[in-house]
């Protein structure tokens, strides 16, 4: 059962609440040559074109909005490897807040340059100690911005779903299947919960590389790894652990989970140049990968979204990623 802050109701009040500070990202039916490709009538959803890059800025902004003044008085902390220290330092600048951002030192410099633009205090750090720290940080009064856990921030991925639910229905259509990149879980349980309310009969399909299947592994325990190994060139999926109350609701709305391969993610992108035109990083492609893995006869007829979630990479980083293939 979807937990009561993630109804339908609620999150159309959170939307609400955040849409002057985000993007409505479009949402388009995909050319012909992509739909033979993967022998399935694709929709797309740029969410790669969102504010601060990435769905990041949607949870992040409803913390803010939803917190208490007191609470964010000595500001903000967040820990990421890069989308989501982007949309703390973003709502930090246009709250005027004061931060301290945790960044993975593997985090490459595009990256960094963004949050220093939006005037982040960034202090390095590594994913073994990276939670540790920001509870640290948390105890001097910082309010933590949680990346893929928590009431706000997965009521900020379920105005996605809201979004992609509108969006479909004014195409005068409807979504069989949608294929969503995880890597804490807040993303696929926050759009996950909100279209399984509006298209009970969607096929959630969550995505993980095979150096950082820790959702796929906690499925299967039925519990929440508190240590996942990760190994990816996709480190926006790479979430050193996972959390009960996100683990909770991913493992009420996810019907099948697919493991994909760096070189996987790497063909992808050169895939998404071709026919999209866009630079976009290992994580935003990880469903073009996934689809791949799919037999095409279960999707012969059927309508299925592929999201792109974000895409800070900047063209150097993507020509090294891709020369390694």
């Amino acid at each position: 059962m979807i937990p009561k802050e993630l109804s339908i109701n609620s999150v159309e009040q959170v939307y609400k609440n955040i849409k002057p500070f985000i993007n409505v990202t479009p949402l388009i039916k995909a050319n012909k040559i992509i739909d033979e490709t993967f022998k399935t009538n694709i929709f797309l959803k740029f969410e790669c074109f969102q504010k601060s890059g990435s769905f990041k800025a949607r949870g992040a902004t409803n913390n803010i909005l939803s917190s208490d003044k007191k609470d964010l008085q000595n500001g903000i902390t967040a820990v990421s490897a890069g989308n989501h220290a982007i949309a703390a330092s973003y709502v930090s600048n246009i709250f005027k807040l004061k931060n301290k951002i945790f960044l993975y030192e593997s985090a490459n410099s595009y990256r960094v340059n963004i949050c220093k633009n939006y005037g982040a205090n960034i202090i390095f750090t590594n994913a073994n100690n990276a939670f540790d720290e920001v509870r640290n940080a948390e105890k001097e009064g910082y309010k933590f911005i949680h990346p893929f856990d928590g009431t706000y921030t997965l009521q900020g991925s379920a105005t996605l779903g809201l979004e992609i639910a509108n969006q479909i229905k004014n195409l005068n259509t409807t979504i069989d299947n949608i294929l969503i990149s995880v890597g804490g879980g807040g993303l696929v349980s926050g759009i996950g919960s909100a279209l399984k309310q509006i298209f009970p009969h969607i096929n959630i399909i969550g995505v993980e590389p095979n150096g950082a299947k820790g959702m796929t592994d906690s499925l299967k325990k039925n519990v929440p790894l508190d240590k996942v190994e990760i190994d990816s060139i996709a480190d926006s999926l790479c979430a050193p652990l996972h959390m009960p109350y996100s683990f909770d609701v991913a493992s009420k709305v996810i019907d099948q989970m697919i493991n994909i391969s760096d070189t996987d993610m790497i063909e992808s992108m050169k895939f998404a140049f071709k026919n999209l035109k866009l630079f976009l990083e290992p994580a935003c492609v990880a469903g073009f990968a996934a689809l791949k893995k799919i037999n095409s006869s279960k999707l012969i007829n059927q309508n299925t979204l592929i999201l792109l979630c974000g895409s800070n990479i900047d063209t150097l980083s993507w020509k090294q990623m891709i020369k390694t293939s």
